[in-house]
């Protein structure tokens, strides 16, 4: 089962800031193309790392100001993944780009 969507516009959903880790849920299991499922493994990383990062910053006091950095700057990087993704680019992020390529064999 595959959805009727375009892979590029499929691939941006998964970067849509505040909704695409649910899009990158639901594509990663239903969605039958590659690409796809890679930009949908990499957004799920992308914001399980800024979650574990906001939360490690926000135990001590004095970087937990930084906490709203680290949100704008997952923002910021959302809106170009999902722009480039749009266009039919490929990202990959560095760190997050390798663990997306174990996941994805693995899936």
């Amino acid at each position: 089962m595959a959805t009727n969507l375009s892979p590029n516009v499929a691939s941006a959903l998964c970067y849509v800031p505040f909704v695409g880790w649910i899009a990158g849920i639901v594509l990663l299991i239903v969605e039958k193309n590659s690409t796809v499922k890679w930009n949908a493994v990499q957004s799920l990383l992308l914001m399980a790392a800024v979650w574990v990062v906001s939360f490690a910053l926000g135990l001590t006091i004095v970087l937990a100001l930084l906490v709203p950095v680290v949100w704008v700057a997952g923002l910021v990087v959302q809106l170009v993944l999902a722009v480039k993704a749009y266009q039919g680019g490929t990202v990959k992020l560095p760190l997050l780009g390798n663990w997306t390529d174990k996941v994805v064999k693995k899936v």
